[in-house]
């Protein structure tokens, strides 16, 4: 938040208050990005299955749904080779892809939950069953949506909330006038605007409303509010929310304190 007096003389005092709004505007941003691209890039259902019911209907299919796109890869059966880790690089969740060896080249099956263990065992059912002549059926399937759905609209939400409390609090004027006996705070956002009043007379103190944030990196860090103490018990915030960093909640408390002569 940053503080601006706009007007101060012995009766009268008139602040100012904007919100860092590129913070909001980046990690609303990245939160929102984060969570489209977590959706958009790993939110599948793999499917991948052979049979061997008659002669005729002998044949593997490979499935892959995304929010944005299907897949459908078909084959006969005796055209799947068969299946291996490609140790030679690394696929998402920094483990190695699982590839499908046919006659006309190879494909990965892409198993987003699964590490590089797991998918060795997944080439290994596949690879017996190419070897094993009596089994009628293979169905390999995952569905990264379970985890990847919530934990996307999670992050969009997040950031979704940052940029609207933003916008909700894009300034904030206070003004203090002894000769009206009367505290007026306006908040002007881009949706609406409120204005909270009360006599400069009730005023009995400032106080400075910490509350602990965790942040993405696993981190806490302490943002603030402005309380003005009413004798009335109807107290006054500032703000909307916890917007203050340590400095400017100090810089803005001591400019009022000191107007107001309080202690």
């Amino acid at each position: 938040m940053r503080l601006k007096i706009l007007e101060q003389t012995s009766t009268l005092l008139k602040l100012q208050l904007k919100p860092a709004a590129i913070l909001y505007w980046f990690f609303g941003g990245l939160f929102v990005a984060g969570g489209v691209l977590l959706i958009t890039t790993l939110a599948k259902t793999t499917t991948f299955t052979c049979n061997r019911f008659e002669p005729t209907q002998q044949s593997c299919q490979l499935i892959t749904k995304s929010i944005l796109k299907s897949q459908v890869k078909n084959w006969k059966l005796k055209e799947v080779l068969s299946a291996k880790l490609d140790t030679s690089t690394t696929g998402a969740g920094n483990s190695y892809p699982l590839l499908l060896l046919t006659r006309d080249g190879s494909i990965s099956i892409d198993l987003v939950n699964a590490n590089s263990t797991q998918k060795k065992s997944k080439a290994a059912q596949i690879n017996a069953f190419l070897k094993n002549s009596q089994k009628a059926k293979l169905t390999i399937y995952e569905d990264s949506r379970l985890w990847t759905y919530p934990l996307g609209l999670f992050l969009i939400a997040s950031g979704a909330v940052c940029i609207i409390y933003m916008l909700m609090n894009n300034i904030i004027i206070c003004i203090f006038d002894k000769t009206l006996d009367k505290a007026t705070i306006k908040r002007e956002g881009w949706f609406s605007k409120k204005v909270v009043e009360a006599k400069l007379s009730e005023i009995s103190g400032l106080n400075m409303d910490a509350v602990a944030i965790d942040t993405v990196t696993g981190t806490n860090s302490t943002s603030y509010n402005i309380v003005l103490n009413s004798v009335s018990d109807k107290n006054i915030y500032l703000a909307a929310g916890p917007m203050f960093t340590a400095k400017s909640a100090e810089q803005t408390v001591d400019a009022i304190a000191t107007f107001l002569k309080l202690d």
